[in-house]
């Protein structure tokens, strides 16, 4: 939920996205349901909106909103300069208002939807679950050595260990990957869905297997790591 904001749905609809984030309390975003007509069409309804979006403050302001979406998509500004300035707006400001007001539009249908199709939850929360293995194994990678923020003390120098921080977290996440298809292909030819099943429940983000901490000698001889030796020393039964 923290990066939810008044406009996120919004921009992303403007390019063809759309923001799906995890709801944590459903209960609190019927709190942010609105609705295109008067709210008295809802009133046998199980759920019912908090208020109504102003279509005509969109309408009158699509102009200025065309602009916006045209600086956003030339990247002569960014998403999250945008959502700033917004802010410093005051609360009568009618570009401010038609943003948020088309943002409680787009954030109600997500909220619908959300609501009435499981499979939707569920792929959200794998994606969120995927997203948040990942930060874990970067923050694993960046306190090796007992270090918990990044090296460096100037910009350049902070973009780097960041970068050489991605690319560990890649190159793990590469290496078990190919591992894992490979033993996923062979227990499929074999017919053994008990540890097909298991593989799949295994993140290709996992670390524990890796000693960061450990003291590593590189150097080439010109070959390749052979995967399919490494794969045929491992049997899951």
């Amino acid at each position: 939920m923290h990066s939810v904001n008044r406009a996120n749905f919004a921009i992303l609809h403007w390019f063809g996205r759309r923001f799906e984030p995890r709801f944590t309390d459903l209960q609190a975003e019927l709190k942010e349901l609105y609705c295109a007509d008067t709210s008295a069409s809802y009133e046998k309804c199980l759920i019912h909106p908090v208020g109504q979006v102003d279509l005509q403050v969109i309408m009158d302001e699509k102009p200025n909103i065309d602009r916006i979406v045209a600086t956003l998509g030339l990247k002569e500004m960014t998403q999250g300069t945008l959502i700033r300035k917004l802010c410093t707006y005051t609360t009568p400001n009618p570009t401010r208002r038609a943003i948020f007001e088309f943002d409680k539009l787009i954030r109600s249908i997500y909220t619908l939807r959300y609501l009435r199709d499981p499979q939707l939850e569920r792929t959200v929360h794998r994606s969120q679950n995927r997203i948040e293995s990942y930060h874990q194994l970067r923050s694993a990678i960046a306190q090796v050595g007992g270090k918990k923020e990044r090296a460096g003390r100037t910009d350049i120098e902070l973009e780097i260990s960041n970068q050489c921080g991605r690319l560990i977290a890649n190159a793990i996440i590469y290496c078990n990957s190919a591992i894992l298809s490979r033993l996923l292909t062979r227990y499929e030819a074999s017919g053994n869905t008990k540890a097909r099943a298991f593989i799949t429940q295994i993140s290709p983000a996992a670390w524990q297997h890796i000693l960061l901490n450990g003291h590593y000698t590189f150097h080439s001889d010109g070959k390749l790591i052979d995967l399919d030796a490494i794969v045929a020393g491992l049997d899951f039964g």
